[in-house]
C-alpha cells in the first residue's frame, strides 16, 4: 500500500516529500515500517513487506489512472498531464486538467486527516479537485469508510464516485441521506461503461423522494439493546437528568431524511446531544 505521509522515530507525521532516506518511517495506521520510494515523477512510503493485495493495488491504480485519462482527453482540454508536481503545496495529482482541476483515483486507504490535509492544499492554491475511488473502497453498498469523501452539487446533491478499472465501470452514488436513528445510509445508483463514461457529464437524474420516515418499528428494541460503554454511559446520563430512558422519550418519534454529515446517531442528538461532524473535507460548510 502507498502512502504520501509516515511517523518519524518521535511520533511526528512527515510527508514523502521532506522525508530523509536515511531515517526510519512508520506506517500511521498499522505502525509498520514502511521505506521511502523516490521515482522521476513521484515520492511516498511503501509498506516493507510486499504482498499480493498491494501488488494488484498499483496495478488497479494504474489502469484505472489510463483509462481516465483516456476519457478525459476525449472532452478536448487545453491539457491533460498525470503525475504533476505542484511545488508549492507539495503534492502530485493522478490528474491535472487544464491547470486548475485534479483529479485523484484513490484506491489505498487514507484516513480524513490526510485526505484533509490533501485537498486543502488544493484549495490553497485555487485547484478544484474531484475524488474517484477503486481498489479498497469497491463496494457494492456505501459503508461508513465512504462517508469521507462525499461531495456534493445541486444535480446529484449529496454523491460519490467509485471507478471498478478491472471491469471498466464507472459508478455513480447520489442523492445519499441518512434516515433513522442510526444513520442509516440510503442513496440511488446509476453505473455508466467505459463506453457510457461521457454520460456522466450530462446525467441530470430525477430525484427520487425516498421513504422519508423511518418506519421500522423495531428500532427501540435496538436501542434498548445498544450495550457498548459510550451508549450504556449516555442513557444513564440522560436518566440522570430527565428521570426517564431514552426509549421512553423516544417512543413516539419519527426520524426524517436528513443530510449525511453527522457522527453520531440521530437518537442520541434527539436525546440532546450536540451534533458531530464528520469530517468530510470535499464538502463546503
Amino acid at each position: 500500500m502507498e502512502v504520501y505521509a509516515a511517523l518519524n522515530e518521535m511520533g511526528l507525521l512527515v510527508d514523502a516529500l521532506q522525508a530523509k532516506k536515511e531515517n526510519n518511517y512508520y506506517c500511521c495506521h498499522c505502525k509498520q515500517r514502511v521505506k521511502l520510494i523516490v521515482t522521476e515523477s513521484r515520492i511516498y512510503f511503501r509498506h516493507r513487506n510486499k504482498c499480493n493485495n498491494e501488488i494488484n493495488e498499483r496495478l488497479i491504480h494504474q489502469k484505472g489512472k489510463k483509462m481516465l485519462m483516456n476519457e478525459l482527453s476525449k472532452l478536448n482540454p487545453r491539457s491533460l498531464a498525470s503525475e504533476v508536481y505542484l511545488s508549492k503545496i507539495k503534492q502530485r495529482p493522478d490528474i491535472l486538467v487544464n491547470g486548475n482541476f485534479a483529479v485523484e483515483y484513490q484506491c489505498a486507504q487514507i484516513n480524513a486527516d490526510i485526505l484533509t490535509k490533501r485537498v486543502n492544499g488544493y484549495r490553497s492554491v485555487g485547484i478544484k479537485n474531484i475524488w474517484i475511488l477503486g481498489g479498497h473502497y469497491l463496494k457494492n453498498k456505501l459503508g461508513r469508510e465512504h462517508l469521507k469523501f462525499i461531495s456534493y452539487n445541486k444535480t446529484w446533491q449529496f454523491y460519490l464516485l467509485t471507478l471498478d478499472s478491472q471491469q471498466g465501470i464507472m459508478t455513480l452514488f447520489y442523492n445519499i441521506e441518512f434516515i433513522g436513528p442510526f444513520n442509516k445510509m440510503i442513496y440511488q445508483k446509476r453505473i455508466f461503461s467505459r463506453t457510457k463514461f461521457y454520460k456522466l457529464f450530462i446525467f441530470r437524474p430525477k430525484l427520487i423522494q425516498k421513504l422519508r420516515i423511518y418506519t421500522d418499528k423495531r428500532w427501540l428494541k435496538k436501542i434498548r439493546k445498544k450495550n457498548d460503554l459510550v451508549s450504556q454511559r449516555f442513557k444513564l446520563n440522560f436518566y440522570t437528568v430527565h428521570k426517564m430512558t431514552v426509549e421512553e422519550y423516544l417512543k413516539e418519534d419519527k426520524f426524517d431524511a436528513e443530510f449525511p454529515i453527522f457522527a453520531n446517531p440521530a437518537w442520541q442528538r434527539r436525546c440532546g446531544q450536540m451534533p458531530k461532524r464528520l469530517k468530510q473535507p470535499l464538502l463546503k460548510k
